[in-house]
């Protein structure tokens, strides 16, 4: 099986650049949203000079004269916000698994991605991974029995892929993990929820909101949209705890100790837990002795 890291042989097809119609290019599937700041940044530097960088597409099946947007879609905006209707442009011939592995590092290679888009790139790598191994080693992979045989943690080849993946992104290896695991417990309905929010850029934040139960979570993303800054703020928003001064200290302790919990090694964790049995134990009444009432026999 080809690494699913490795497009050298993709980058060794011919390619070449040329100016192509922007009404030839689609635009499908694309896992990052549009940054109109960005884009107007671009169309004021293009304006002024050129675009120092084509945007990458691919030729469709079966060839004709429409292709697929691969890598540059903030350039291809910025081009369409301009007026312009043909834009440079690099041609090769990818898959569709090549086209999204293409975005997937061309993305994770740059230090503008938020800690939210950074787990959506690691984790959709991660499913790709996983996929193909389990092309390579059959099995239905709709099927619930394939895929609680197959999940990524428990796969032979994990290490494999955090090691490359930790050498072509710059994540450690804990970081790679962290964000496949964070990309798993987040629905795709709350990640476009939290986009743009200062929470997707906010790892503990990310990590509190991705252990909540399922219909919280999307509940909590909402109030985040909707302006709530922390997820305990959403929490309090979407009527889940007590608001105002009526939460006590303890439930923000709580929230704060939370997304760390993942993080903690068993040492430490089985220290808490000593730690917890024991105040438990402090504050629990001993147990009464019966009295016997007056007048029983000894």
């Amino acid at each position: 099986m080809r690494d699913v890291l490795d497009l050298t042989s993709s980058l060794a097809l011919p390619e070449h650049e040329i100016e192509i119609e922007i009404a030839a290019i689609d635009v499908v599937d694309r896992l990052r949203l549009v940054d109109r700041a960005y884009v107007e940044m671009i169309a004021a530097s293009v304006s002024e000079t050129y675009l120092h960088q084509p945007i990458a597409v691919a030729t469709t099946l079966g060839g004709g004269n429409r292709y697929v947007l691969v890598d540059g879609e903030n350039r291809l905006e910025a081009f369409k916000l301009l007026g312009r209707t043909t834009i440079p442009a690099r041609i090769r011939e990818l898959t569709r698994e090549e086209r999204e592995k293409h975005e997937i590092h061309a993305n994770l290679i740059r230090n503008e991605l938020t800690a939210l888009d950074r787990a959506v790139f690691v984790g959709r790598l991660a499913d790709i991974f996983a996929a193909e191994a389990g092309a390579q080693n059959g099995g239905d992979r709709k099927s619930k029995k394939w895929r609680e045989k197959n999940q990524f943690s428990n796969l032979g080849n994990w290490s494999e892929f955090s090691k490359e993946a930790s050498r072509r992104t710059g994540l450690g290896k804990t970081s790679i993990y962290r964000c496949r695991e964070l990309a798993g417990k987040l629905a795709p309905d709350t990640v476009a929820a939290i986009r743009g929010t200062k929470v997707a850029d906010n790892q503990a934040q990310l990590q509190a909101l991705a252990e909540l139960e399922p219909e919280q979570q999307l509940a909590v993303a909402r109030a985040i949209k909707a302006g709530a800054s922390t997820v305990a703020k959403a929490r309090e928003a979407a009527g889940l705890v007590p608001s105002g001064g009526a939460v006590r200290e303890a439930d923000r302790m709580l929230t704060r100790i939370e997304p760390m919990l993942p993080r903690m090694s068993l040492a430490d964790l089985q220290t808490l837990a000593t730690m917890v049995a024991n105040r438990i134990a402090a504050l629990t009444p001993p147990a009464k002795t019966a009295r016997a009432k007056k007048g029983d026999a000894a």
